[in-house]
């Protein structure tokens, strides 16, 4: 008998051409899957989205908030420790001043708000005044204004500007020392606050974290 042309089936679980053709034939007639969301899932998805975001939102806020304050405490305390070194090294005065005008000592902001920025110079001229940049002083460094709404306030006698002589001490002209705080706040109120202080009479600066208080400069 002559050889057939196809393996109609055999032991080894190969299938046959005309098994191979019928299930061509299912695999086109059967419809593609329609894939999607039902009406109810998708207001249960945006549901969780809302909750998601009223909870969240607000968390996100104040995190945000307090890493402003953070790091407007951080650059506070390296302007005033590198104000009291320059002094020391150049065994002379040096002064640290708020400004809103970035190159001299005027500030327009309330008394006590640094938040506008400083100026560090070297406050050695005979002619002029303690706190002031006056002509021929140099500057040696300027901070601008912070963006935000964070506070920087002042209480004490370091409203206006802080001043290191050559032995490290804030001091002013009559040898009154620089005595008072520094103190940071978002501008919700709602994260913890900085605090930086000066001691009378050591030049020592010292910081804390304060609890949340709707009283900016409240102890």
């Amino acid at each position: 008998m002559q050889a057939s042309l196809f393996i109609i089936g055999n032991n080894r679980g190969i299938p046959s051409p005309i098994h191979l053709f019928r299930r061509f034939r299912m695999m086109l007639s059967e419809k593609p899957h329609q894939a999607g969301f039902t009406l109810i899932e998708l207001l249960t998805a945006l549901a969780i989205v809302g909750i998601a975001s009223a909870i969240g939102m607000p968390m996100l806020s104040q995190f945000v908030e307090g890493a402003a304050v953070s790091t407007q405490t951080d650059v506070m305390l390296d302007s005033l420790n590198f104000t009291r070194t320059e002094a020391v090294k150049r065994n002379t005065r040096v002064t640290m001043c708020r400004t809103t005008t970035g190159s001299d000592c005027t500030s327009t902001a309330a008394a006590g708000d640094w938040r506008g920025g400083w100026v560090i110079f070297v406050d050695d001229s005979t002619a002029g005044n303690t706190g002031v940049l006056d002509a021929g002083e140099t500057v040696l460094r300027a901070q601008s204004a912070f963006s935000g709404g964070s506070k920087i306030l002042s209480t004490g006698n370091v409203q206006d500007y802080v001043s290191y002589t050559s032995n490290g001490q804030s001091r002013f002209d009559n040898t009154t020392a620089h005595a008072g705080s520094f103190f940071f706040c978002s501008g919700s109120g709602k994260s913890k606050r900085r605090t930086i202080t000066l001691t009378a009479g050591t030049g020592w600066i010292g910081t804390k974290v304060l609890d949340i208080s709707p009283n900016c400069t409240s102890a």
